[in-house]
């Protein structure tokens, strides 16, 4: 579904051959060259047969991948979203065209960002965010905030998800819009019925609450007082809160922005079950840990701050990289949302609870994993296109349009090379995609892999250091709901409950049940019905033996055949009736 959000003509997308290059899927690789036309990949392969006036892009030596999707970005973001009692209303630096140009010079594609309720409800609110990002370079989407509960908002919901193309819905468990436990359950059970996706940030609000008053009330105001108040503990609790209500009416979860590696192991847990969660961390979580908040400069410390912050472990790294080598952790996402240095400043030089959360990323993400992932041999090249692409198109249901190398796919394509050494921090200097007074959270970060070429909806954005974007080249995006990566399994596990309550007797004595990672599992305890091969129940049991020592044999009283046969000498048989 494409939702277009201008009438501006749109850029006439050329005839492109990548040729020489290694395909990257996140289930294989292969070589081939792969032909664009109109937008769209038309062939892939070997030897393949082209129009004339073809652009030959060279991808020797490199691997072609899908375009990068970023699920969580905040564009033309404002302060007051995160606090209702601040006096100043800060803005971010980017807006949807500088944010999404950053994005695309690192190879993101697709970016998602979030729409909030206005005065005239959540179907406005969109459609206001919608008109924001019209000045988008790249496609984007996005997920509706869901503040309060009641009435209008679930009809609202249910015409974003039907009419707009919405199907996922952020919910948080603290700050300005956190919810009640029993408000989340009828919002998961509503987003459950329409076939839709629940993300959430995970936090213990009112204990975070509490906490931040304790430490303002000994005197700590620096940016280091977040990772007491914001403790690994705080987020845990509501990790394992969530995952509990969402099991209660089987909702879909996406965790959003998890830093301790404890509430990641807390969905690992709770797949192992068969409940539909998955895990997303922001990219700054593999590069950085707690220590960032110790710095002797204010402004840096202040650019690594997020919610949740990230853990004061040295080798918390590590850790979220064993589990994002071990599939736990499905999307890498960038969280970008800077505000200047002065921004950040005048809200919360005296008080580390109005910092504003967020720091860059959309520029630096692909690049980050590849160096923190891939050359360290904790991910392979498949795995990273799943971790950056592909997962994030099938939990929000674009596969395979986005996410994939595949003729009939969007011509959303990276050459990328993995002998390109860089500097992050000078290469976004060089590419302008860092602005003026705003520290870098991935300054000092160094990789061998980087994109030499974007092509987006078939239209080449960078060649080598030639950049060619263009403001209002994206489309809005919509997207079916019921993704089938998820909704399959939940759907067989629905029908699989269904027949066990319609055939459970109420005088019968209650079905066992035994979970199991593809689903809920049954059988009924009926001690008057016969177990599977058993001589009562009318099957041979082969491992049973009918010899007996009297000489009798169990299969005596059977008929004997009245057919003999011999073989008498010379091979010859002979037959008879006798």
């Amino acid at each position: 579904m494409n939702q277009s959000k201008k009438t501006i003509p749109k850029i006439v997308s050329e005839r492109l051959l990548i040729k020489g290059g290694k395909v990257v899927n996140h289930d294989h690789t292969f070589r081939a060259d792969v032909f664009v036309e109109n937008g769209m990949i038309r062939q892939v392969g070997l030897d393949l047969t082209v129009p004339g006036g073809v652009i030959v892009i060279d991808a020797k030596d490199a691997l072609i991948l899908p375009g990068g999707i970023d699920t969580s970005v905040n564009f033309a973001a404002s302060s007051t979203w995160y606090d209702c009692h601040s006096n100043s209303d800060e803005t971010t630096v980017d807006d949807f065209y500088s944010g999404t140009r950053a994005a695309l010079l690192g190879g993101t594609t697709t970016v998602f960002d979030y729409a909030t309720a206005n005065k005239g409800g959540l179907v406005a609110g969109h459609e206001e965010r919608v008109e924001t990002s019209a000045s988008s370079c790249c496609d984007v989407s996005l997920h509706v905030d869901i503040t309060s509960w009641n009435d209008d908002v679930k009809k609202s919901m249910t015409a974003l998800a039907k009419e707009h193309g919405v199907n996922s819905f952020r919910i948080r468990t603290s700050d300005r819009f956190q919810l009640s436990d029993d408000q989340i359950f009828d919002i998961l059970l509503h987003i459950k019925t329409l076939g839709a996706v629940a993300l959430v940030h995970a936090e213990n609000g009112s204990i975070v609450r509490k906490l931040t008053q304790v430490e303002k009330s000994r005197g700590r105001t620096q940016p280091a007082g977040i990772l007491t108040a914001r403790n690994e503990d705080v987020e845990l609790e509501a990790v394992q809160r969530v995952i509990m209500i969402a099991k209660q009416v089987s909702c879909p979860v996406l965790f959003i922005n998890l830093t301790g590696i404890r509430a990641v192991n807390a969905i690992v847990d709770a797949r192992k079950s068969g409940q539909q969660v998955y895990a997303q961390v922001n990219a700054v979580a593999l590069y950085r840990n707690g220590s960032s908040y110790h710095q002797a400069s204010w402004n840096k410390a202040a650019a690594c701050v997020t919610w949740p912050p990230l853990r004061d472990d040295p080798v918390i790294q590590q850790s979220l990289l064993y589990a994002l080598s071990s599939g736990h952790i499905h999307c890498i996402s960038s969280g970008h949302c800077v505000f200047t240095n002065a921004s950040k400043s005048k809200l919360g030089k005296s008080d580390f609870s109005k910092i504003p959360p967020g720091t860059n990323g959309a520029f630096e993400r692909m690049m980050a994993v590849w160096s923190y992932g891939v050359e360290r041999g904790m991910i392979d090249q498949n795995q990273f296109v799943a971790a950056t692409s592909t997962n994030a198109a099938k939990l929000l249901n674009l596969y395979p349009r986005k996410g994939h190398v595949a003729v009939g796919s969007d011509a959303d394509l990276v050459v990328w090379r993995s002998n390109d050494h860089r500097s992050l921090s000078a290469s976004a200097s060089a590419l302008n995609v860092v602005k003026p007074d705003c520290s870098n959270a991935f300054d000092g970060a160094e990789t061998n892999g980087a994109p030499v070429v974007v092509i987006s909806r078939g239209k080449v954005i960078l060649d080598e250091n030639e950049v060619h974007v263009v403001q209002s080249h994206g489309s809005l995006l919509g997207r079916p709901l019921k993704p089938p990566m998820i909704y399959n399994r939940l759907d067989v596990q629905d029908e699989i409950m269904k027949e066990l309550f319609v055939n459970v007797k109420s005088d019968s004595q209650p079905p066992v049940v035994t979970p199991s990672v593809n689903g809920p599992r049954y059988r009924e305890n009926n001690e008057d019905k016969p177990e599977r091969f058993t001589r009562t129940s009318g099957h041979r049991a082969m491992h049973q033996s009918g010899w007996s020592f009297s000489g009798d044999q169990a299969d005596d009283t059977r008929k004997k055949s009245t057919f003999r046969y011999s073989v008498p000498p010379g091979g010859i048989s002979n037959f008879s009736l006798n």
